[in-house]
């Protein structure tokens, strides 16, 4: 289980910071290139292990017969070349690194189950990793941990196109999801910033939200089912399309939101709204009572979620 880690703003956030970066100096934000990560000897994404006093558990480290075992349940589907591990060990906002040898790609819940009962029987710790687009460093290794990669596995199941029930493995892209439904006239219940890169698994895993929070709830009420590998390999199927399902525990429930820590999602089972008649957008005007745009909100750090923009505003799409 990974400890808790505080957060922690990085420099290129804040304007006149030393070593910002983004549009106000050096491009080492998380809009520059992710295959261009830090060198494991670069300081300018330390280690979480040397940034934060946590102490590695006693786990077991991976050795040559592991490798072996992962390439039979997942073949050409282990990942050991530190050029191609540098990118999933550090997180989005490039605060955080982790020092994992070894990523593992498979492509169902049954190799995902296999790999997880070898790993409990040889005591070896596994980070599960979606898009990687978190922000938070919960997607990323603290110490040598394996990386679980759900980036094969995103076929969509199936589709009941007068239900909207949506069913798919958990690496499906949000986006390729979105385009997929649209054009069958229903939508997503969720819309992030990161769609074109996050997994809807991680999506489930963070209970994330999104503009289309307000209007559809969160995903504890779209989310009807789950598929989920549990620490020694055993399959949880909550995989329902069940609008309402009374048969003892709501068991999926743990899983929304819990970030891989109890369980690792490979399918899910999502209610889809019918795709809105008409789309409105409306821009607000951001300035305050006192006069003040966003730039002189108070308390100081909100000014630098919101760059200035002209016009100054915030878009609101309305769906009727």
């Amino acid at each position: 289980m990974l400890p808790r880690r505080p957060l922690a703003w990085p420099a290129w956030l804040f304007r006149g910071a030393p070593g910002a970066a983004g549009s106000w100096g050096r491009p080492v934000g998380p809009l520059a290139s992710r295959g261009c990560c830090s060198a494991p000897g670069n300081p300018e994404v330390p280690l979480t292990r040397e940034r934060y006093p946590v102490r590695r558990l006693p786990f077991s480290t991976v050795s040559k017969q592991d490798l072996a075992a992962f390439e039979r349940i997942v073949p050409g589907g282990v990942v050991t070349d530190p050029e191609a591990l540098q990118a999933p060990n550090v997180d989005w906002l490039r605060t955080l690194r982790g020092c994992s040898k070894v990523l593992l790609r498979p492509r169902t819940s049954e190799e995902v189950s296999h790999i997880l009962r070898h790993c409990h029987e040889r005591n070896l710790a596994v980070n599960p990793q979606g898009g990687n687009t978190g922000m938070v460093g919960g997607s990323v290794p603290v110490f040598d941990e394996i990386i679980l990669s759900t980036a094969r596995m995103n076929r969509v199941l199936s589709f009941h196109s007068v239900s909207g029930i949506l069913v798919c493995q958990a690496g499906c892209i949000l986006e390729e999801l979105s385009r997929y439904v649209e054009e069958r006239d229903f939508i997503m219940p969720l819309d992030l910033g990161a769609k074109g890169s996050c997994h809807i698994g991680g999506n489930v895993a963070t209970n994330a939200g999104g503009l289309r929070f307000l209007r559809y709830g969160s995903l504890h009420g779209t989310v009807l089912g789950l598929e989920v590998v549990l620490a020694d390999g055993t399959v949880l199927d909550c995989l329902t399309s069940l609008r309402k399902d009374n048969t003892g525990y709501d068991l999926k429930q743990l899983f929304i939101g819990s970030e891989g820590t109890l369980g690792i999602i490979t399918a899910v089972s999502i209610l889809c709204p019918p795709k809105p008649r008409a789309v409105n957008v409306a821009f607000l005007d951001a300035v305050g009572p006192e006069g003040k745009d966003h730039r002189g909100a108070e308390p100081g750090w909100l000014r630098v979620q919101v760059r200035p923009l002209p016009p100054r505003g915030a878009a609101l799409r309305h769906c009727d």
